[in-house]
């Protein structure tokens, strides 16, 4: 329905751009999310690597101006950062069938909201890990490929999930899931609660 009041015209175009923004995004996010998996599939998962993929992305974008190579990985980094944060927004902490910490808008117990903050803290560690990881070629001789890689795969007892690359393959089942499940699931939308709401 047309949005009615003195401001109709404005609204309209708000509503109309807000919607272009979002087509947008997501085709944005569905390039990066394909490329994110590419690489995973043919850098980490594939011994020896095909190829260096984003990594000789990025290092010839540092050709082209210093800035840029390191600009586009640190795109590629928050954006996986923000799949995680968005992830566990909406999941909360969900065992099987009940949710313990959910986040609702306008409804969230603040000992819900500190759990997902401490939740979305230390998956940017594991984060910055699976980055230093995934770009270990770009990011060489720098401090966070010597923590995370070299040290951290060389202690005794989970040095074995870094040699099968558990993580990468955990990685890419579970974007497949979630592939499945929003092709499958995804269509169903809750009623709009919103201000430009269709009536009935």
């Amino acid at each position: 329905m047309y949005p009615q009041g003195e401001k109709a015209e404005t609204a309209w175009a708000l509503t109309v751009l807000g919607y272009l923004a979002k087509l947008v995004l997501g085709i944005l996010g569905l390039i990066v999310s394909v490329a994110w998996v590419a690489h995973i599939v043919i850098y980490l998962l594939i011994d020896p690597p095909l190829s260096p993929f984003l990594n000789e992305v990025f290092i010839k974008l540092d050709s082209v101006w210093g800035l840029l190579g390191t600009a586009a990985f640190a795109f590629f980094c928050f954006y996986l950062l923000l799949a995680v944060i968005a992830g566990a927004m909406m999941l909360g902490l969900r065992l099987v069938f009940i949710t313990i910490h959910p986040m609702k808008w306008g409804a969230t117990l603040m000992n819900s909201f500190l759990f997902n903050v401490g939740l979305i803290l230390l998956c940017s560690i594991s984060v910055i890990q699976f980055c230093a990881t995934a770009f270990g070629y770009y990011a060489q001789a720098t401090a966070a490929q010597e923590i995370f890689g070299h040290t951290l795969q060389s202690l005794r007892g989970i040095k074995y999930l870094y040699k099968y690359n558990v993580f990468q393959i955990a990685f890419v089942a579970l974007a497949g899931l979630t592939l499945v499940y929003y092709a499958a699931f995804g269509w169903r939308r809750k009623k709009p609660s919103g201000r430009f709401q269709l009536s009935s």
